[in-house]
């Protein structure tokens, strides 16, 4: 039975034109299944759904759906997303389909700024992962650097 899609992609055409980043797609370490061992889905849920409301008060809100109901829709998909990530069952895939992370994030203008932004509430909300989500602390690294690494391929708008 198929799943439905709870957020299909923004539907407006780009007049920037599409910047690859030259490094190509990130050649990361993957991260410790130990962080979903430790976390559960429910705590990743919980991480992202903090993470996503950082956005939705950040100089990129913008780029986020507004009410209180997506938003956190669209942190749900993250959090499933990055449960297999941690080491999880695959709950995006099962539910969304292919990850295809770069093509789903096209229809948003993402400079090198707005990375920066996102990876400045990213590590607010990981900084307080430890002692809020049970994130164990010797992961904490790994995590970090899995996501500089991987938010720098969704760049796709020169400043």
């Amino acid at each position: 039975m198929p799943t439905k899609k709870i957020n299909p992609l923004p539907n407006h055409e780009r007049e920037e034109p599409i910047y690859t980043p030259a490094s190509g797609p990130p050649q990361t370490d993957r991260i410790p299944s130990a962080v979903y061992e430790s976390m559960g889905e429910a705590q990743i849920t919980a991480f992202f759904h903090a993470f996503y409301r950082r956005l939705s008060e950040s100089s990129i809100a913008d780029m986020f759906p507004k009410s209180e109901k997506n938003l956190l829709r669209a942190a749900d998909k993250s959090a499933a997303m990055f449960t297999f990530l941690f080491g999880g069952p695959h709950l995006y895939q099962q539910r969304h389909g292919r990850p295809m992370m770069r093509a789903r994030h096209i229809p948003f203008v993402i400079t090198e700024s707005a990375r920066q932004e996102w990876l400045r509430c990213y590590r607010q909300t990981l900084d307080e992962a430890v002692e809020l989500y049970d994130m164990p602390a010797e992961h904490v690294e790994a995590v970090w650097k899995f996501v500089t690494d991987f938010s720098a391929w969704m760049v796709n708008a020169v400043e």
